[in-house]
């Protein structure tokens, strides 16, 4: 990145690369203010050389990046494709010749474009791919503080004197030491201030870049007004024969800008006209009569008459427009959603905020506004949507009208973790009958799901039955929705009956039961949600819907972990990890970072869980997520008591259990944590907490009567009975157990029956339950659990092999993601696909695989999966 003022020299460092005998392929395009709200304008130009080559692409990423370009049509492109296709693009044609991607002027490029752009950019490793960016110094970069960067200086005296001597316009000898003080070393300066500059200092503007403009606004005022007229064209119009016709409809020729072209502002060429500098192009048009410029609006306008520049038409006739218009305004609606269609969501904002400008009632204003902010949200201007909703509700009294806003503004509010306020909510269900059932029960939505997000159960249940007559009447789209959020919060309070009355109804409609397959899990329906959820990921990969990848992920991660298959939880999480932060959805990598410290947790793996837990940690509390709050803590409770430190799991899981008393929460799922902390008084020898936080637990568990809950209460109850009664609870535990698919359960049962016997003298009946926990531990992997099962038998006279050292605890979560994808046989390109990176990417990290497990092919990694050798992270 080439940073610096405007008149540094930034195109034409640009230039002297892109110009010079690089060998390499460029894709140059200057970025310009006019097509900043043409959504994938500025990634089009750079990619047009490169489109004969998008038939190699993987489809979901072809068909995206097709729509996106709009040389196809479609239903709106998954943008997390569209990114990774320009970067497949740009690898496949690497692979032929390097490649340098050049855009000047990066700060005008439109955000769809700088996203793809700087996407590509991040996930290069080992490419033949460089790419060069000029920017202004005070212009936000969509490419991070990661780029290297460099920055231009003004030049140094004795360089300025060089310069100054080869002006076409000399300076006076007595005035060249005050105009190089003036210029202050920027190169356009020198070349540009008059002389006049020089010999009269006074109201030249403070700063260098201040008297270049009033330097080239000087030569702008001096000229007739037909070149003046002509400039705008030319400023508000990238189109050079669009321009042309308009000035002809003006009456305006190729002589009109003689003037201009004399002056130094403009070179006029036969593809046209090209400006000194963009401060010439944005002055020529800021410093124009406000009639001047609608004029050449209307003109360019009437110009861009064909059905593929109906966009462009749009845009001009609302810059030309004085007063409101209903029809133009509903061309500018049609723009939204063709940007829409394109993933442009940042030019839909626009669109429709103009559009609420042109509207004439406060209702259709407020309506406007309020799409413009949801479309501005998508865009990542969070600040501007919620100035435009608090716009839209002091515009309009319509209770739909508002409702529709005061939803949006608490929708974006949830995602940022700002509290919903349910009063303002509530006072629009207040009128439920005149709402349409769809927004009805999309608000009543939006309000149950945040207090059960606070586990506030009581609250959610008093509008339950709202909820349910709401969504009743409601559409196919909301109507399974809302009755799929009646039933969790039948589970929240406990009802698992309630839950399933309700919850049945919609189990057919597999993106519904997919969305709500947390919910069926902790309701323990683990094979409903099995199928929607691998149902539906299918269907998520083959359209490119990154954001079903993400949640389904997530989803089949707690899955997983919970039937104790650890690498599978582990593959499942780092990818939605990955995704969910590629797509800002940090909310839901929490959700994912909770399962995955909770493997780590498992496994032993100290720092890798507290960084996890850490990181879910911030993201829940940002969000003000309860559940993903004690997700974390659960984690490091669980940890801790793996690695024999119950002190310390009292003090992780404490602050959870004080979350727990201050609700009336009725799941046992929610709460997971607890047989942990029981465990932990009890070897603290704090018994008489131990029974009092179990009472309560059971009381739960029976109630919803949960499995697992009852079987990790029975568990506990071993424990702190006496002789005479610990075997009835473990076995107990043992038969709910019997034929579940919690093998880490069971194995947990195990273990501790497996002590007690062992410390009641009844050697022989502990080892058989001992080598059960063993075998089950060591399966899964859960390292610290298994050394205790075997310190354990050991301690009954039992001699136990030694075990084998873990080559493979170093490797990252991504690098046993692609360990595993490629021991089952796939390719490095369709990796890269699946996983949103390059082949030469892929290739980086399976080298650093093998290099960490000392193996130097694909059979070898297959055959150490194959053989249940679980690769750990």
């Amino acid at each position: 990145m080439l940073v610096g003022d405007p008149g540094l020299g930034k195109t034409a460092l640009l230039e002297e690369i892109c110009g010079g005998p690089t060998g390499m392929q460029v894709l140059r395009t200057t970025a310009v203010a006019a097509e900043a709200a043409l959504p994938f304008a500025g990634l089009h130009a750079v990619l047009r050389p490169l489109l004969s080559c998008l038939e190699r692409l993987p489809v979901p990423q072809q068909l995206s990046l097709k729509v996106a370009l709009a040389l196809s049509v479609g239903e709106e492109p998954d943008l997390l494709a569209v990114n990774a296709g320009t970067l497949t693009l740009l690898a496949e044609a690497a692979g032929e010749r390097p490649v340098l991607v050049a855009v000047d002027d990066a700060h005008w490029l439109d955000q769809p474009s700088a996203d793809a752009l700087a996407f590509a950019a991040r996930r290069l490793r080992g490419e033949e791919i460089a790419f060069l960016f000029t920017t202004r110094t005070e212009q936000p970069s969509a490419f991070g503080v990661d780029v290297d960067r460099i920055v231009l200086a003004p030049l140094a005296e004795d360089e300025a004197r060089q310069l100054l001597d080869q002006r076409d316009d000399p300076v006076p000898p007595d005035a060249s030491a005050r105009m190089l003080e003036l210029a202050a070393g920027n190169p356009l300066a020198i070349l540009e201030l008059p002389s006049a500059f020089a010999l009269d200092p006074v109201g030249h503007g403070d700063t260098v870049t201040e008297r270049v403009r009033q330097a080239f606004a000087s030569r702008l005022e001096a000229l007739p007004a037909a070149a003046r007229l002509a400039l705008v064209l030319a400023a508000a119009e990238p189109d050079p024969a669009a321009v042309r016709q308009a000035a002809g409809s003006l009456r305006l020729d190729q002589d009109s800008l003689r003037p201009a072209e004399s002056a130094g502002l403009v070179r006029l060429e036969p593809n046209g006209i090209t400006f000194r500098h963009p401060l010439v192009r944005s002055l020529a048009y800021a410093t124009a009569d406000p009639d001047e410029r609608r004029l050449a609006h209307r003109a360019l306008a009437e110009a861009l008459a064909e059905e593929a520049d109906r966009d462009r038409r749009a845009w001009h006739l609302a810059a030309g427009a004085t007063e409101p218009d209903e029809e133009l305004a509903s061309l500018l609606d049609e723009t939204a959603d063709r940007a829409v269609a394109r993933g442009g969501h940042a030019a839909a904002a626009r669109a429709l905020e103009r559009g609420a400008r042109l509207s004439r009632s406060p209702d259709q204003i407020a309506h406007r506004l309020t799409l413009a902010a949801r479309a501005a949200y998508w865009a990542g201007t969070v600040e501007k949507a919620l100035a435009l909703l608090d716009e839209a509700l002091a515009t309009t009294e319509d209770p739909i009208v508002r409702a529709a806003a005061l939803l949006e503004h608490a929708s974006i509010d949830g995602m940022q973790g700002v509290t919903v306020d349910d009063a303002a909510l509530l006072a629009q269900v207040g009128q439920l009958d005149r709402l349409d059932p769809d927004l009805a029960t999309r608000l009543l939505i939006t309000v149950v799901s945040t207090r059960l997000e606070a586990l506030d159960v009581p609250e959610a249940q008093e509008l339950v039955a709202e909820l349910e007559a709401a969504s009743r009447l409601a559409g196919p789209w909301w109507q399974p929705r809302g009755l799929a959020t009646v039933a969790a919060v039948n589970l929240a309070a406990g009802d698992s009956t309630g839950f399933w009355e309700v919850f049945s109804q919609v189990v057919g409609n597999n993106a519904v039961t997919a969305g709500y397959a947390l919910d069926l899990i902790w309701a323990e329906h683990y094979e409903t949600a099995r199928y929607a959820l691998e149902f539906t990921l299918r269907e998520g990969r083959t359209s490119g819907n990154q954001i079903r990848v993400i949640w389904n992920q997530l989803c089949l991660a707690h899955l997983e972990l919970r039937c104790g298959q650890l690498p599978q939880a582990e593959l499942a999480a780092a990818e939605a990890i990955t995704l969910g932060e590629a797509n800002r959805a940090s909310s839901w990598s929490a959700v994912a970072q909770c399962a995955l410290a909770a493997v780590h947790a498992w496994r032993g793996d100290a720092d890798a869980c507290r960084d996890t837990a850490a990181a879910a940690l911030a993201a829940a509390r940002d969000t003000r997520s309860v559940t993903n709050e004690i997700g974390a803590l659960a984690a490091l409770g669980h940890l801790a008591l793996g690695l024999g430190r119950p002190e310390e799991t009292v003090a992780d899981l404490e602050p959870a259990a004080r979350i727990w008393e201050r609700t009336a929460y009725g799941e046992p799922s929610g709460v997971p944590f607890v047989p942990d902390l029981v465990e932990a008084y009890y070897l603290c020898g704090k018994t008489g907490t131990a029974e009092d936080v179990l009472a309560q637990f059971e009381a739960i568990a029976v109630r919803a009567e949960r499995t697992w809950a009852e079987a990790a209460a029975h568990r506990c109850r071993g424990l702190l009975a006496d002789a005479d009664t610990f075997d009835d609870h473990f076995q107990r535990s043992l038969a709910l157990l019997d034929q579940s698919p919690l093998t880490l359960d069971r194995a947990r049962t195990q273990l501790a029956y497996g002590e007690r016997l062992r410390r009641a003298g009844r050697r022989r009946e502990a080892r058989s339950h001992l080598r059960a926990a063993h075998a089950a531990f060591a399966a899964a992997g859960a390292t610290p659990w298994a050394g205790r099962a075997n310190a354990e038998l050991q301690a009954t006279g039992e001699a136990t092999g030694p075990r084998t050292p873990d080559r493979r605890a170093a490797l990252t979560p991504q690098e046993v993601q692609i360990a595993h994808l490629a021991a089952e046989g796939q390719t490095n390109k369709q990796i890269a696909t699946q996983l949103y990176l390059s082949p030469k990417t892929i290739q980086y990290h399976l080298a650093n695989t093998y290099r960490k497990l000392n193996i130097h092919s694909r059979a070898e990694l297959a055959r150490a999966i194959t053989a249940g050798d679980h690769l750990t992270a």
